[in-house]
Protein backbone atom coordinates (compact mmCIF):
# COMPACT_ATOMS: atom_id res chain seq x y z
CA UNK A 1 0.00 0.00 0.00
CA UNK A 2 1.27 3.29 -0.69
CA UNK A 3 -1.21 5.99 1.02
CA UNK A 4 -1.91 9.52 -0.18
CA UNK A 5 -3.67 12.34 1.88
CA UNK A 6 -4.80 15.39 0.34
CA UNK A 7 -3.72 18.63 2.36
CA UNK A 8 -5.37 20.54 4.68
CA UNK A 9 -2.80 23.21 5.33
CA UNK A 10 -0.32 22.28 7.41
CA UNK A 11 -1.71 18.41 8.13
CA UNK A 12 0.87 16.90 6.47
CA UNK A 13 3.61 17.61 8.87
CA UNK A 14 1.51 16.11 11.71
CA UNK A 15 1.26 12.70 10.16
CA UNK A 16 3.60 12.20 7.29
CA UNK A 17 7.05 11.26 9.16
CA UNK A 18 5.26 9.96 11.84
CA UNK A 19 3.28 7.10 10.12
CA UNK A 20 6.53 6.81 8.02
CA UNK A 21 8.29 5.76 11.40
CA UNK A 22 6.03 3.10 11.61
CA UNK A 23 6.18 1.58 7.86
CA UNK A 24 3.75 3.35 5.93
CA UNK A 25 4.96 4.00 2.71
CA UNK A 26 3.45 7.96 2.06
CA UNK A 27 2.86 9.56 -1.24
CA UNK A 28 2.72 13.62 -0.08
CA UNK A 29 1.46 15.19 -3.50
CA UNK A 30 3.19 18.87 -3.61
CA UNK A 31 2.02 21.32 -2.00
CA UNK A 32 -1.20 22.79 -3.07
CA UNK A 33 -0.08 25.01 -6.05
CA UNK A 34 -1.48 26.34 -9.64
CA UNK A 35 -0.74 23.19 -11.47
CA UNK A 36 -3.20 21.15 -8.93
CA UNK A 37 -5.41 23.53 -8.82
CA UNK A 38 -5.79 23.68 -12.83
CA UNK A 39 -5.98 19.81 -13.23
CA UNK A 40 -8.93 19.62 -10.30
CA UNK A 41 -10.39 22.51 -12.34
CA UNK A 42 -10.19 20.38 -15.78
CA UNK A 43 -11.69 17.43 -14.51
CA UNK A 44 -13.95 19.08 -11.30
CA UNK A 45 -17.97 20.26 -11.92
CA UNK A 46 -18.28 23.70 -12.57
CA UNK A 47 -20.03 24.19 -9.67
CA UNK A 48 -17.62 22.37 -7.19
CA UNK A 49 -16.02 24.44 -5.07
CA UNK A 50 -12.57 25.77 -4.57
CA UNK A 51 -11.32 23.11 -1.98
CA UNK A 52 -12.37 20.01 -3.42
CA UNK A 53 -10.81 21.32 -7.10
CA UNK A 54 -7.48 21.19 -5.36
CA UNK A 55 -8.26 17.98 -3.55
CA UNK A 56 -8.33 16.34 -6.86
CA UNK A 57 -5.58 18.29 -8.35
CA UNK A 58 -3.60 16.51 -5.41
CA UNK A 59 -5.20 13.16 -5.60
CA UNK A 60 -4.05 12.87 -9.53
CA UNK A 61 -1.15 14.32 -8.77
CA UNK A 62 -0.23 11.19 -6.28
CA UNK A 63 -1.86 8.73 -8.19
CA UNK A 64 0.24 9.55 -10.74
CA UNK A 65 3.38 9.55 -8.79
CA UNK A 66 2.63 5.58 -7.75
CA UNK A 67 -0.06 6.47 -4.96
CA UNK A 68 -2.13 2.64 -4.52
CA UNK A 69 -4.78 4.34 -1.62
CA UNK A 70 -6.35 7.30 -1.04
CA UNK A 71 -7.31 8.57 2.47
CA UNK A 72 -10.41 11.19 2.25
CA UNK A 73 -12.29 12.03 5.21
CA UNK A 74 -16.28 12.28 4.98
CA UNK A 75 -18.76 13.91 6.73
CA UNK A 76 -22.47 15.19 7.03
CA UNK A 77 -24.72 17.95 7.16
CA UNK A 78 -25.37 21.01 4.92
CA UNK A 79 -21.76 21.15 3.77
CA UNK A 80 -21.11 19.47 0.48
CA UNK A 81 -17.57 18.14 2.14
CA UNK A 82 -19.49 14.71 2.85
CA UNK A 83 -19.47 13.92 -0.82
CA UNK A 84 -16.23 14.85 -2.02
CA UNK A 85 -14.95 11.58 -1.55
CA UNK A 86 -17.93 9.73 -3.34
CA UNK A 87 -17.82 12.17 -6.57
CA UNK A 88 -13.62 12.56 -6.93
CA UNK A 89 -13.58 8.58 -6.53
CA UNK A 90 -16.27 8.56 -9.71
CA UNK A 91 -14.06 11.25 -11.44
CA UNK A 92 -10.63 9.40 -11.18
CA UNK A 93 -12.22 6.42 -11.83
CA UNK A 94 -13.56 7.83 -15.45
CA UNK A 95 -9.96 9.02 -16.32
CA UNK A 96 -8.86 5.26 -15.86
CA UNK A 97 -6.76 5.42 -12.22
CA UNK A 98 -6.55 2.06 -10.05
CA UNK A 99 -6.70 2.24 -6.37
CA UNK A 100 -8.39 2.24 -3.30
CA UNK A 101 -10.43 4.74 -1.59
CA UNK A 102 -10.70 4.68 2.06
CA UNK A 103 -13.15 6.86 3.85
CA UNK A 104 -13.22 8.50 7.21
CA UNK A 105 -17.23 8.53 7.33
CA UNK A 106 -17.32 9.83 10.91
CA UNK A 107 -14.14 11.92 10.95
CA UNK A 108 -15.84 13.40 14.45
CA UNK A 109 -15.75 9.59 16.25
CA UNK A 110 -12.50 8.91 18.03
CA UNK A 111 -13.22 5.54 17.98
CA UNK A 112 -13.61 5.83 13.88
CA UNK A 113 -9.96 7.54 13.30
CA UNK A 114 -8.64 5.41 15.55
CA UNK A 115 -9.28 2.60 13.41
CA UNK A 116 -8.44 4.11 10.46
CA UNK A 117 -5.33 4.59 11.79
CA UNK A 118 -4.42 0.93 13.09
CA UNK A 119 -5.72 -0.07 9.69
CA UNK A 120 -3.29 2.22 7.84
CA UNK A 121 -0.11 1.62 10.32
CA UNK A 122 -0.66 -1.73 10.57
CA UNK A 123 -0.65 -1.46 14.49
CA UNK A 124 -1.98 -4.29 16.61
CA UNK A 125 -2.47 -2.59 19.48
CA UNK A 126 -5.29 -0.53 20.50
CA UNK A 127 -3.25 1.42 23.00
CA UNK A 128 -0.53 2.36 20.75
CA UNK A 129 -3.17 3.44 18.37
CA UNK A 130 -4.44 5.81 20.44
CA UNK A 131 -1.29 6.79 21.46
CA UNK A 132 -0.09 7.71 17.95
CA UNK A 133 -3.01 9.69 16.83
CA UNK A 134 -2.67 12.09 19.71
CA UNK A 135 0.71 12.64 19.10
CA UNK A 136 -0.05 13.95 15.64
CA UNK A 137 -2.24 15.98 17.37
CA UNK A 138 -0.11 17.09 19.72
CA UNK A 139 2.18 18.13 16.27
CA UNK A 140 -0.42 20.12 14.69
CA UNK A 141 -1.26 21.54 18.07
CA UNK A 142 2.42 22.93 18.49
CA UNK A 143 2.47 24.13 14.60
CA UNK A 144 -0.57 26.32 15.43
CA UNK A 145 1.72 27.96 18.19
CA UNK A 146 4.04 28.82 15.76
CA UNK A 147 1.71 29.92 13.36
CA UNK A 148 0.01 32.20 16.34
CA UNK A 149 3.08 33.48 17.40
CA UNK A 150 4.17 34.61 13.98
CA UNK A 151 1.23 36.92 13.16
CA UNK A 152 1.45 38.12 16.18
CA UNK A 153 4.98 39.41 15.44
CA UNK A 154 4.94 39.84 11.96
CA UNK A 155 3.66 43.27 11.83
CA UNK A 156 6.36 44.44 14.26
CA UNK A 157 9.32 42.97 12.54
CA UNK A 158 12.35 45.36 12.25
CA UNK A 159 14.24 43.00 9.84
CA UNK A 160 11.85 42.47 6.79
CA UNK A 161 11.76 38.48 6.58
CA UNK A 162 12.71 37.40 10.00
CA UNK A 163 9.78 36.04 11.37
CA UNK A 164 9.31 33.95 8.11
CA UNK A 165 12.20 32.51 8.74
CA UNK A 166 12.04 31.89 12.44
CA UNK A 167 8.77 30.25 11.15
CA UNK A 168 10.16 27.78 8.27
CA UNK A 169 13.03 26.65 10.84
CA UNK A 170 10.21 25.85 13.04
CA UNK A 171 8.03 24.39 11.13
CA UNK A 172 10.80 21.97 9.82
CA UNK A 173 11.66 21.14 13.12
CA UNK A 174 8.77 20.03 14.39
CA UNK A 175 8.13 17.58 11.27
CA UNK A 176 11.11 15.73 11.99
CA UNK A 177 9.46 15.55 15.69
CA UNK A 178 8.91 11.50 16.64
CA UNK A 179 8.78 11.65 20.29
CA UNK A 180 6.87 13.75 23.05
CA UNK A 181 10.67 15.21 24.53
CA UNK A 182 11.50 16.61 20.58
CA UNK A 183 7.96 18.46 20.82
CA UNK A 184 8.74 20.28 24.14
CA UNK A 185 12.08 20.83 23.30
CA UNK A 186 11.03 22.34 19.81
CA UNK A 187 8.73 24.37 21.86
CA UNK A 188 11.46 25.72 24.08
CA UNK A 189 13.55 26.45 21.07
CA UNK A 190 10.68 28.38 19.72
CA UNK A 191 10.11 30.37 22.17
CA UNK A 192 13.25 31.62 22.09
CA UNK A 193 13.64 32.34 18.38
CA UNK A 194 10.43 34.64 18.51
CA UNK A 195 11.56 36.33 21.64
CA UNK A 196 14.83 37.37 20.53
CA UNK A 197 13.41 38.94 17.32
CA UNK A 198 13.84 42.95 17.11
CA UNK A 199 10.66 44.86 16.97
CA UNK A 200 9.32 48.21 16.01
CA UNK A 201 6.63 49.94 17.85
CA UNK A 202 4.23 50.87 15.85
CA UNK A 203 0.31 51.47 16.25
CA UNK A 204 -1.24 48.28 14.59
CA UNK A 205 -5.02 47.80 12.86
CA UNK A 206 -6.52 44.72 14.39
CA UNK A 207 -8.47 43.09 11.81
CA UNK A 208 -10.31 39.67 12.62
CA UNK A 209 -10.37 36.96 9.92
CA UNK A 210 -13.41 34.44 9.81
CA UNK A 211 -14.38 31.92 7.04
CA UNK A 212 -14.40 28.36 5.72
CA UNK A 213 -11.66 26.34 7.25
CA UNK A 214 -10.03 25.14 4.14
CA UNK A 215 -9.22 28.51 2.90
CA UNK A 216 -8.34 29.94 6.41
CA UNK A 217 -5.75 26.85 6.58
CA UNK A 218 -4.20 26.87 2.95
CA UNK A 219 -1.96 29.68 1.85
CA UNK A 220 -2.15 28.74 -1.39
CA UNK A 221 -5.73 29.14 -1.74
CA UNK A 222 -6.36 32.21 -0.03
CA UNK A 223 -3.31 33.90 -1.80
CA UNK A 224 -0.72 34.51 1.61
CA UNK A 225 -3.56 36.61 2.57
CA UNK A 226 -1.96 36.28 6.43
CA UNK A 227 1.63 37.64 4.82
CA UNK A 228 -0.17 40.59 3.06
CA UNK A 229 -1.77 41.72 6.14
CA UNK A 230 1.28 41.25 8.72
CA UNK A 231 3.03 43.26 5.82
CA UNK A 232 0.39 46.12 6.19
CA UNK A 233 1.17 46.63 9.57
CA UNK A 234 -2.02 44.66 10.84
CA UNK A 235 -2.73 42.59 13.40
CA UNK A 236 -4.54 39.41 12.47
CA UNK A 237 -7.09 37.26 14.80
CA UNK A 238 -8.38 33.64 12.83
CA UNK A 239 -11.36 32.28 13.95
CA UNK A 240 -10.33 28.82 12.77
CA UNK A 241 -6.95 26.53 13.91
CA UNK A 242 -6.72 23.30 13.15
CA UNK A 243 -5.78 22.30 16.39
CA UNK A 244 -9.27 23.46 18.08
CA UNK A 245 -10.94 22.00 15.44
CA UNK A 246 -9.70 18.83 16.04
CA UNK A 247 -9.82 19.58 19.72
CA UNK A 248 -13.84 20.03 19.50
CA UNK A 249 -13.94 16.41 18.35
CA UNK A 250 -11.22 14.57 20.26
CA UNK A 251 -11.00 16.34 23.25
CA UNK A 252 -6.96 15.42 23.40
CA UNK A 253 -6.48 19.10 25.58
CA UNK A 254 -9.71 18.66 27.42
CA UNK A 255 -9.25 22.11 29.65
CA UNK A 256 -9.54 23.60 26.29
CA UNK A 257 -12.96 24.75 25.76
CA UNK A 258 -15.06 23.88 22.94
CA UNK A 259 -14.38 26.19 20.62
CA UNK A 260 -17.44 25.45 18.27
CA UNK A 261 -19.56 25.51 21.69
CA UNK A 262 -18.37 28.83 22.52
CA UNK A 263 -18.35 30.37 18.95
CA UNK A 264 -22.66 29.07 19.24
CA UNK A 265 -23.24 30.89 22.20
CA UNK A 266 -21.54 33.64 21.33
CA UNK A 267 -23.94 33.59 17.35
CA UNK A 268 -26.90 33.75 19.98
CA UNK A 269 -29.97 36.47 17.79
CA UNK A 270 -27.55 36.39 15.20
CA UNK A 271 -27.62 32.60 13.72
CA UNK A 272 -29.16 30.12 16.49
CA UNK A 273 -28.47 27.08 14.85
CA UNK A 274 -25.40 26.44 12.43
CA UNK A 275 -25.68 25.99 8.73
CA UNK A 276 -23.01 23.78 8.24
CA UNK A 277 -19.11 24.17 7.91
CA UNK A 278 -17.84 26.80 9.71
CA UNK A 279 -20.43 29.28 9.33
CA UNK A 280 -21.40 29.25 13.06
CA UNK A 281 -17.90 30.20 14.52
CA UNK A 282 -17.82 32.91 11.39
CA UNK A 283 -20.91 34.63 12.54
CA UNK A 284 -20.24 33.81 16.60
CA UNK A 285 -16.62 35.07 16.36
CA UNK A 286 -17.07 37.71 14.19
CA UNK A 287 -18.98 38.93 17.18
CA UNK A 288 -16.93 38.14 19.59
CA UNK A 289 -14.30 40.83 17.50
CA UNK A 290 -16.71 43.50 17.83
CA UNK A 291 -17.03 43.05 21.62
CA UNK A 292 -13.11 42.94 21.34
CA UNK A 293 -13.28 46.19 19.42
CA UNK A 294 -11.59 45.08 16.02
CA UNK A 295 -11.40 47.56 13.70
CA UNK A 296 -12.75 45.72 10.84
CA UNK A 297 -13.49 42.23 9.89
CA UNK A 298 -12.15 39.78 6.49
CA UNK A 299 -14.26 36.93 5.16
CA UNK A 300 -13.36 34.58 3.25
CA UNK A 301 -14.74 31.94 1.62
CA UNK A 302 -14.76 29.63 -1.86
CA UNK A 303 -17.09 30.40 -4.62
CA UNK A 304 -20.57 28.73 -4.09
CA UNK A 305 -19.76 27.57 -0.68
CA UNK A 306 -23.42 27.21 0.76
CA UNK A 307 -22.79 27.55 4.70
CA UNK A 308 -20.60 30.55 4.00
CA UNK A 309 -22.93 32.30 1.88
CA UNK A 310 -25.03 32.50 4.97
CA UNK A 311 -22.90 33.53 7.63
CA UNK A 312 -22.05 36.27 5.08
CA UNK A 313 -25.68 37.27 5.01
CA UNK A 314 -25.52 37.32 8.86
CA UNK A 315 -22.30 39.45 8.82
CA UNK A 316 -23.52 41.91 6.83
CA UNK A 317 -26.32 42.45 9.55
CA UNK A 318 -23.95 42.85 11.68
CA UNK A 319 -21.70 45.32 9.88
CA UNK A 320 -24.94 47.56 9.56
CA UNK A 321 -25.79 47.29 13.33
CA UNK A 322 -21.97 47.37 15.16
CA UNK A 323 -21.04 50.35 12.44
CA UNK A 324 -17.92 47.60 11.71
CA UNK A 325 -16.49 47.19 7.95
CA UNK A 326 -16.71 43.74 7.17
CA UNK A 327 -15.09 42.56 3.27
CA UNK A 328 -16.53 39.17 2.09
CA UNK A 329 -13.59 37.98 -0.18
CA UNK A 330 -14.71 35.09 -2.54
CA UNK A 331 -12.24 32.42 -4.18
CA UNK A 332 -11.85 30.75 -7.49
CA UNK A 333 -9.84 29.41 -9.70
CA UNK A 334 -10.04 32.98 -11.16
CA UNK A 335 -9.47 34.84 -8.48
CA UNK A 336 -6.49 37.61 -9.11
CA UNK A 337 -3.55 37.91 -6.57
CA UNK A 338 -3.35 41.54 -8.08
CA UNK A 339 -6.66 42.03 -7.59
CA UNK A 340 -6.51 40.68 -3.79
CA UNK A 341 -3.74 42.93 -2.86
CA UNK A 342 -5.68 45.99 -4.45
CA UNK A 343 -8.71 45.25 -1.95
CA UNK A 344 -6.72 44.40 0.96
CA UNK A 345 -4.69 47.68 0.47
CA UNK A 346 -8.01 49.91 -0.28
CA UNK A 347 -9.81 48.20 3.18
CA UNK A 348 -6.52 48.61 5.46
CA UNK A 349 -6.68 52.05 4.02
CA UNK A 350 -9.71 52.87 5.06
CA UNK A 351 -10.16 51.34 8.53
CA UNK A 352 -6.51 53.33 9.32
CA UNK A 353 -8.68 56.77 8.28
CA UNK A 354 -11.48 55.35 10.45
CA UNK A 355 -9.46 55.37 13.41
CA UNK A 356 -6.32 57.65 13.25
CA UNK A 357 -7.77 60.17 10.31
CA UNK A 358 -4.76 60.26 8.09
CA UNK A 359 -3.23 57.11 5.90
CA UNK A 360 -1.15 54.27 7.43
CA UNK A 361 2.68 55.49 7.26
Amino acid sequence: MRLTIPHMGPLHVGYARVLESYGVQLIVPPLPNQAALQLGTQHSPECACLPFKQNLGNMIQALEQGATDILMPGGFGPCRFGYYSVIQEMILRKLGFSFRMARADDPDSLRAMVATIKEISGIQSKREAYRLFFFILEKLALIDQAQKRYLALKPLERDPGATDRVLREAMGEIDHCLTYPQLFRVWLRLRRAFARLPRVRLPLLRIGLVGEIFMLLDPFSNMHIEEKLARMRVKLSKSVWLSDWLNDRFRFRPFRRNQFQLAWKRAKGYMDFPAGGESIKSVGQGLQYVREGYDGIIHIMPFTCMPELVAQTVLSRISREFQIPVMTLIYDEHTSTTGLQTRLEAFVDLLYHRRYGTSPP
